[in-house]
């Protein structure tokens, strides 16, 4: 039988998980409403465990899902409640990858400013303008 983690942390893990990539899924367009197997083909996890913890989150109304009992065939999709949460959340776990794009580099762009933090004239992304 397959592991199913129900400590309270590995409930917090598996929260803030799901939280995330439902978020991103949806920021991506690939869906506010997904199925159940999608979010279970990118988190690394058996599906018990997957479908221990997204029940869990629907009965505590942090996900909806459009059938009663949760199965690997449902549509899952956050709270309204939850969206912003889980907003803040993908962005404090992506914080560090998250940068400006050309035209808003900052004075920490290697390409586009000088080790003394002065704009180079010869930078890299045509910036729109000098910080």
């Amino acid at each position: 039988m397959a592991e199913v983690e129900k400590s309270a942390l590995r409930a917090l893990f598996w929260k803030d998980e799901i939280l995330q990539i439902l978020y991103w899924m949806d920021g991506e367009g690939l869906g506010s409403e997904v199925p159940f197997v999608q979010v279970l083909s990118l988190l690394s996890t058996n599906e018990a465990n997957l479908l221990f913890h997204v029940d869990k989150l629907v009965k505590d109304k942090v996900l909806i899902a459009n059938t009663e009992e949760v199965s690997r065939t449902s549509l899952i999709q956050l709270s309204d409640d939850m969206k912003k949460e889980a907003g803040r959340r993908f962005s404090e776990a992506f914080s560090g990858y998250q940068k400006a794009g050309h035209g808003e580099c900052g004075p920490d762009c290697e390409f586009c400013y000088g080790k003394d933090g002065v704009k180079l004239e010869n930078c890299v992304h045509n910036c729109a303008s000098a910080h």
